[in-house]
């Protein structure tokens, strides 16, 4: 809406307020409504609630309710918030039919683009989670008889590998873990018996002893793990061997990387990451070697993966990997 429609309307508005007198005044506070019902009932709702919070704050600090305090409102918010919060608060401001001038109009546009680029600036580098990482994490947890560890470790393990997002680990169940021909698969990942996975996979299934029918769980079995405690976890074992500020999407940002290093197509790395998008997925990765077509040396190629196989993708992502963790 254009500011002139705005200022026609708070006019006919307020016109129509005195020409109807109290007799019509909840027709009048509807009619105030209208622009907020218009909108879907969430954002209604969010507007409603951060005009009701402005409001409040204007009138504790006693000042006038006009443009000026919004202004300083916005100003106050914005040592707390980020710019798409100040943005959200202008919207709002708006939408209840309150016209800005052009020189607060312009007071807004600044104080939103003076945040955004401080969060520019603030912005951290994504920190690279590479295989040698969770080899580290992996060896914390062989080296100790710790339920934690085990149980972290094993994350860190299959984020890793498969690549999982937090809500997916969350949801991993002990009814998709299986074990036949030696070799434990779950789901879409297969380990050589006898490797650390398999190990740390065998310890702590015996540590939660069957509790809780998901694999990641509370260390007394009690309750699955929530998406936020996995974020928490990996958050925390991370920062423990010198990666501090990466998050659980490092794992799984890594594991893209870790295969394209390796030597593997975009169409499998795409396959394996769940990813719709191929340019979505470019996002991920870091331009690297093989990436341009040069082979990497055998040695490498065999530093922590010796088997690494896939099958053809179908809709319910069955495909296979086969690998082993040096000790």
């Amino acid at each position: 809406m254009n500011k002139s429609c705005q200022k026609a309307k708070r006019q006919f508005v307020e016109e129509l307020e005195q020409k109807a007198g109290e007799e019509f005044g909840h027709h009048i506070e509807r009619l105030k409504m209208i622009p907020f019902e218009a909108k879907a009932t969430s954002t209604a709702a969010a507007y409603k609630a951060e005009n009701d919070k402005r409001n409040s704050w204007i009138s504790q600090k006693k000042l006038p309710m006009d443009e000026s305090s919004f202004l300083l409102y916005l100003l106050d918010r914005a040592k707390q918030i980020g710019s798409s919060a100040l943005a959200k608060i202008s919207a709002a401001y708006q939408t209840a039919n309150e016209l800005i001038s052009n020189i607060g109009a312009s007071f807004v546009s600044d104080i939103i683009k003076s945040k955004r680029r401080e969060e520019s600036l603030l912005k951290k580098e994504v920190v690279k989670v590479t295989m040698e990482d969770v080899q580290k994490i992996t060896m914390l947890a062989m080296k100790e008889d710790s339920p934690e560890r085990d149980r972290d470790a094993l994350l860190a393990i299959l984020s890793f590998n498969v690549m999982l997002r937090e809500s997916e680990a969350a949801k991993i169940k002990w009814a998709g873990v299986t074990q036949k021909g030696g070799m434990i698969e779950i789901v879409v990942l297969q380990h050589e018996p006898g490797s650390d996975a398999d190990t740390l996979m065998c310890r702590w299934r015996l540590r939660t002893k069957g509790k809780c029918p998901y694999v990641f769980s509370h260390l007394d079995g009690s309750k699955k793990l929530s998406k936020q405690a996995i974020s928490t976890l990996s958050t925390k074992m991370l920062a423990a061997i010198g990666k501090p500020g990466a998050t659980h999407h490092c794992f799984r940002r890594g594991g893209a990387n870790h295969m394209r290093r390796i030597g593997h197509s975009m169409e499998e790395i795409q396959c394996r990451i769940r990813w719709r998008s191929a340019a979505g997925l470019q996002r991920y990765l870091t331009d690297v070697p093989t990436a341009q077509g040069c082979l990497q040396s055998q040695a490498e190629s065999d530093l922590f993966i010796k088997k690494r196989t896939f099958k053809k993708c179908n809709k319910k992502n069955t495909d296979t990997i086969n690998f082993n963790w040096d000790k």
